[in-house]
């Protein structure tokens, strides 16, 4: 099994993220202080044809997936299937980009897995990936999917702070390559879902709330992706989430591929696409520290249709609908934690039938049929 490989990795004393500490006789980690920009961070943009997860695979080639993966690799596919409604698929990652990277990890010999952590009213178990779509995918690759709340944990001390961040311990394996595969959506709290939110739901402590009602979401949220960076970070879908994300979403027509091998790079461009001015990101501004974020275009990369980043950048939040949400979302914060985890998931089906009947109505139709929107050159 392999979630009992996983939890038999044992850590290195250090790394150039992280060193190991005894603390009240258990081991924890602390993050040690890195540059997170590279000078030489390479972006692709394709465009999805016919074949979504053949294009998604040749994204990943020319972004140097097989420098970073071979025979026997571990690669932890983080997707993003906690935030979001059942029934609204731009909402969670695209099942058809999962499977790209699946197999083209698999051709490199590597051995990929999809992973998730629960939520404060989500638990990632089989009834959950048949609702978002994800257990037949599953079953017809098979790979296997891992709980992150249920591998052994381990607590993440960010500089600065006092208090930790409970992760999945074989994520901070150097051996474990991590793609992140988020849902391209506006947030009310955080502006956007990007690569960096994405690897939020990666903490395995069910109750998030606690970050939310002690003010500090950006700095979990930038916290969290220094602690589990991904190696790769992977845009795309075909259709991103307008206006109220991480589950109210205008359903927006898209059709495009961004990978990166670095994921302020992969968010930098990603912001740009969302109509998200990335300077008022405050988890992207902490950890670029406020500069420039430098990346190159990889040859054979495309221009994003301006139609499509017009229609995408109407839906965007203002900064002042951010914070009016921040205020309005955070009395919710503080129901109890036992009843958000065994009540709130049952009003999840009125929160699809809301998205239906007053942002899907403004949106376009899920491509059941995908048929790309350009002329194949």
């Amino acid at each position: 099994m392999i979630a009992e490989e996983l939890d038999a990795l044992e850590l290195p004393a250090e790394t150039d993220a992280y060193r190991l500490e005894e603390r009240e006789g258990r081991q924890v980690v602390i993050e040690r202080r890195r540059e997170m920009t590279d000078p030489e961070a390479r972006v692709f943009i394709g465009r999805m044809g016919e074949d979504i997860p053949a294009d998604t695979g040749d994204a990943l080639d020319r972004i140097g997936l097989g420098e970073i993966v071979g025979k026997g690799t571990l690669v932890a596919i983080k997707v993003n299937i906690g935030g979001g409604l059942t029934g609204v698929p731009s909402s969670f990652s695209d099942l058809l980009v999962v499977e790209g990277i699946i197999d083209a990890v698999r051709e490199l010999g590597g051995r990929p897995f999809i992973c998730e952590a629960n939520m404060r009213t989500l638990t990632m178990d089989r009834s959950m990936l048949v609702h978002r779509g994800f257990y037949p995918l599953l079953v017809r690759k098979g790979v296997p999917f891992i709980n992150l709340s249920e591998l052994s944990g381990i607590d993440y001390f960010p500089l600065g702070w006092e208090g930790p961040i409970h992760l999945a311990r074989p994520l901070f394996h150097p051996e474990v390559k991590v793609v992140s595969v988020p849902a391209l959506k506006h947030h009310w709290e955080c502006v956007v879902t990007l690569a960096q939110k994405n690897m939020y739901g990666a903490i395995a402590e069910r109750q998030k709330s606690m970050f939310h009602r002690g003010g500090a979401i950006d700095e979990t949220v930038a916290a969290a992706a220094r602690a589990v960076t991904p190696d790769i970070s992977v845009l795309a879908h075909r259709q991103v989430g307008g206006r109220l994300g991480p589950h109210f979403c205008i359903p927006i027509d898209f059709g495009y591929i961004v990978a990166s091998d670095n994921v302020l790079a992969a968010d930098r461009v990603g912001c740009d696409i969302m109509g998200a001015d990335w300077e008022t990101v405050k988890h992207l501004q902490i950890n670029c520290g406020g500069r420039e974020i430098p990346y190159r275009l990889v040859e054979g990369s495309v221009e994003i249709d301006p139609h499509v980043l017009q229609r995408i950048a109407r839906t965007a939040l203002a900064p002042w609908e951010v914070r009016f949400w921040r205020a309005a979302l955070y009395p919710q914060y503080f129901v109890p934690h036992k009843t958000q985890y065994r009540h709130l998931f049952r009003i999840e089906p009125l929160g699809t039938i809301l998205n239906w009947l007053f942002f899907h109505t403004r949106g376009d139709p899920w491509p059941t049929e995908w048929h790309p929107p350009w002329t194949p050159e």
